[in-house]
């Protein structure tokens, strides 16, 4: 068989009934020269024998098993085995449409783009929520200042009175030129949101970038189990780690961009702070463990540093009304006004 125009990546950990959806999902692409790569990430269930099962099904399938290290070094995996002319990503527990891979490939080729992104639409229990559009659908982005119109996001929004920036961080919603993530050496850390950090190297190499309209990627947004949504001791510190290594990575940035950068990264701070935040408040730990938790994080330098002086009053009502707080370092107003958010 030729080279596969796309290499698909899915890690799969612990997701045995949302499995076979994605999978499918993925073979039946109207992009029939792809290559599927299976990563089985040391998964406690069933997915390891499963993905065995389809890659006899599918000569196009391939899978990888290897210990349990996380999304971010499960994806770094597949790519270091795939074959193809680009690269695509698929998180295990979601679903994609049929055109998704051939729109995406045909918008990257038609412009000789280093990267093609998309929009995606959120699932609840089976019924269409939210729909995404990329807000570039249709522009060809190149050389470095365009190129930072769109990547300037994933940082955060700056102050005002959107509740979150239009432009997807998530890298399921794109392919990337193979050739473009192995002359660059782009890895995924293993690090919450590890999507920021991949798709701001992913597009500072970049000479070309487009992105189409369609919202073909089906983002699960059910209840289920997810890092995101459980409290442990290690989930304070795996924000801290995000919030000191976003901070650095904006002051990092060419002085041209520095400020504007800094100042979405704050935002991204206290975001961040207040998703953590609410799902301190939701868990069933004792209301001791909350407090203790909640004051590790307000008085960590990275939420102080983007806390003071930030225009918090021109953020969401919500959103500002948690900033001032946050300021204030009030943990029990913070963690009683959460927990009603999350009752309700």
């Amino acid at each position: 068989m030729s080279e596969p125009k796309v290499s698909v990546v899915i890690p799969m950990y612990n997701v045995e009934k949302y499995l076979d959806t994605c999978v499918q999902s993925v073979r039946k692409q109207t992009l029939q020269n792809i290559e599927i790569i299976l990563v089985d990430d040391g998964s406690p269930d069933r997915c390891g024998d499963m993905a065995e099962e389809y890659a006899k099904q599918d000569l196009r399938i391939r899978v990888v098993h290897r210990e349990n290290g996380g999304l971010g070094p499960a994806r770094n995996s597949g790519m270091e085995v795939a074959t193809g002319e680009y690269i695509g990503f698929v998180d295990s527990d979601d679903w994609i449409e049929p055109q998704m891979f051939e729109e995406l490939y045909n918008a990257a080729t038609q412009h000789n783009a280093d990267i093609c992104f998309s929009g995606m639409q959120c699932m609840v229990d089976g019924a269409k929520g939210d729909r995404n559009v990329n807000p570039f659908a249709d522009q060809v982005l190149t050389g470095q200042e365009e190129i930072f119109r769109l990547r300037r996001s994933f940082y955060g929004p700056l102050p005002n009175r959107q509740k979150w920036d239009p432009v997807p961080v998530s890298v399921w919603t794109a392919v990337y030129r193979r050739s473009l993530i192995v002359n660059n050496n782009l890895r995924f850390r293993n690090i919450r949101s590890e999507d920021k950090f991949f798709n701001t190297a992913a597009c500072k190499a970049a000479s070309v970038i487009t992105a189409i309209g369609e919202t073909r990627y089906n983002y699960r947004c059910d209840g289920q189990s997810s890092i995101t949504r459980t409290f442990s001791e290690r989930m304070v510190d795996s924000y801290l780690e995000l919030f000191r290594e976003l901070l650095t990575m904006a002051g990092s940035e060419n002085p041209t961009y520095r400020n504007e950068c800094l100042l979405r990264a704050r935002r991204g701070v206290i975001d961040y702070t207040r998703v953590a935040c609410q799902t301190i408040a939701g868990s069933r730990i004792s209301q001791v463990q909350k407090s203790r938790a909640m004051r590790k994080m307000v008085d960590d330098v990275s939420v102080c540093v983007s806390v003071i002086g930030y225009p918090f009053w021109k953020l969401p009502i919500p959103q500002a009304v948690f900033a001032g707080l946050l300021r204030m370092k009030a943990t029990w107003l913070m963690l009683s006004l959460a927990g009603l958010k999350v009752a309700l």
